[in-house]
């Protein structure tokens, strides 16, 4: 007779060797997706007929300080608080309790100090880390430095405020007035955190940061007017500008003095270059909403992720503005489609508003991207969001090809693309997604997210960046 525990024995075996094979099938099933997608970009992304050659990008530059940001405030003697979205920083326990409300959600935000003392403190000890790492900050700092990297045949002109550190950092490639320069660089806290990492009771949804910052140069847009100065003798075909959102920490009163300045200059730019505009994170609603109001009208495109998307429909009176605000990490397919609808609708041009120059939006969140366009100005729309969504898992892995095995697909296999629409099953095979909505042209795409991203900062501005310049703008 055999024994029971060697037939339990045996038993055991057996099934942890069918739960291995299952996973291993699972495993390379996802793989064969992965691929599938990877392999289906290849053949969509074509470079359009009409590419553009000369690029003018501003207004925001500094020098990124980039640290684990969990260990960051461990260091500092800080523990785990409540989790509050404050608007602007004074303290060092306000820092935590904003850190602690966007990495429980795992999205990506950014806010500054209004008292220098903290800051400095907060950047003394994160200078003391020996993995602690600089690069190139600032949306538009960033743009041009991609810009140049992936399109070395593009002339790139840049203005922002260049320390010398920052300037011995910038790509050779690219041309910086000497009135860019500044005697003393603008430091940025990045604090980067890892999927799982844990602070509290809370765990990391996504690999993300939170970034933090007390300058005087960006928070008051000192280089707008020497940006637009440079405009005439550099000629562009197109304009790409940031740095709006650090003027978050400012009075009503002075960030409405710039934006009227911001919008009397933008309406100089003749409407055959166009003008696009990369969001980043804002707390102020009302700021929001008077560049949502005074602004959006002025430029061709906008670029923005599903934090600012969200808040920008909260702050103008738009759809899904409540029911989306917890689900930052995942957002819907068909609430983000609606809230771009209404955005195109209400901001964008149209029959009820015939003189905006707003045509395009390009939606870009962890998981997918969307683009939506109107009034047939931008074409090689499949091709622009199929390559901007593979830089994303590009510029996150560090590599300069995807591979299967380092990627997940995260979206739903089964999804809706608006409110109203079936149930759809997800085709690696063809992954780009094109339908319309209301004279409104929409393009999805799923992002493959990188399994160990070495890098989160300056992914938006890479993949608004690639999307652009796979697209072909036609004047009216």
């Amino acid at each position: 007779m055999i024994p029971k525990t060697l037939i339990a024995g045996v038993s055991a075996i057996c099934i942890a060797y069918i739960f291995a094979v299952w996973n291993s099938d699972s495993d390379e099933f996802l793989n064969d997706i992965e691929r599938s997608v990877i392999e289906a970009w290849g053949k969509q992304i074509e470079e359009p007929i009409r590419k553009f050659e000369r690029v003018a990008v501003g207004i925001n530059s500094n020098v990124d300080l980039i640290v684990p940001g969990v260990q960051l405030l461990r260091n500092l003697g800080v523990a785990p608080g409540r989790p509050i979205n404050h608007q602007v920083l004074s303290s060092i326990s306000d820092l935590q309790e904003t850190f602690a409300f966007f990495f429980r959600k795992g999205s990506a935000a950014e806010r500054t100090f209004t008292v220098r003392e903290p800051f400095l403190q907060v950047i003394e000890e994160a200078e003391t880390f020996k993995t602690k790492e600089l690069y190139i900050g600032g949306n538009g700092a960033l743009m041009a430095a991609k810009a140049s990297m992936l399109f070395p045949d593009v002339a790139i002109q840049f203005v922002g405020p260049i320390g010398p550190l920052l300037q011995q950092m910038m790509p050779a490639s690219l041309s910086i007035p000497e009135t860019s320069l500044i005697s003393k660089d603008e430091f940025h806290l990045i604090m980067e955190y890892k999927v799982g990492e844990v602070w509290g009771e809370d765990s990391a949804p996504v690999a993300n940061r939170f970034i933090s910052s007390c300058d005087y140069s960006n928070s008051r847009l000192t280089m707008l007017d020497t940006f637009f100065n440079s405009l005439d003798s550099f000629n562009p075909d197109l304009i790409l500008m940031s740095g709006l959102h650090l003027l978050d920490g400012q009075t009503s009163q002075f960030f409405s003095e710039k934006i009227a300045l911001l919008s009397s200059r933008l309406q100089q730019i003749p409407s055959t270059v166009p003008i696009h505009l990369e969001f980043a994170s804002m707390a102020t609603q009302s700021f929001v909403r008077d560049i949502l109001e005074n602004v959006l009208k002025h430029v061709d495109s906008l670029g923005l992720n599903e934090q600012e998307l969200v808040f920008s429909s909260r702050a103008g009176g738009g759809p899904h503005s409540r029911d989306t605000d917890h689900q930052l990490a995942q957002p819907e397919v068909h609430k983000i489609s609606d809230i771009l609808l209404w955005f195109l609708h209400t901001y964008g041009l149209s029959e009820h508003n015939p003189s905006s120059r707003l045509t395009r939006i390009h939606f870009h969140s962890l998981t997918y991207h969307i683009s939506a366009t109107v009034g047939g100005r931008w074409r090689n729309l499949e091709s622009s969001i199929a390559a901007g969504t593979r830089i994303a898992g590009i510029q996150a892995c560090n590599v300069s090809h995807l591979s299967a095995d380092i990627l997940d697909i995260k979206i739903p296999l089964k999804y809706k693309l608006f409110s109203g629409d079936v149930d759809r099953d997800f085709n690696p095979a063809r992954p780009v997604v094109s339908f319309s909505r209301e004279g409104i042209k929409f393009v999805f795409s799923p992002v493959l997210v990188c399994k160990h991203p070495l890098k989160t900062v300056g992914l938006g501005d890479a993949i608004s960046t690639t999307g652009l310049m796979y697209s072909q703008f036609v004047p009216s």
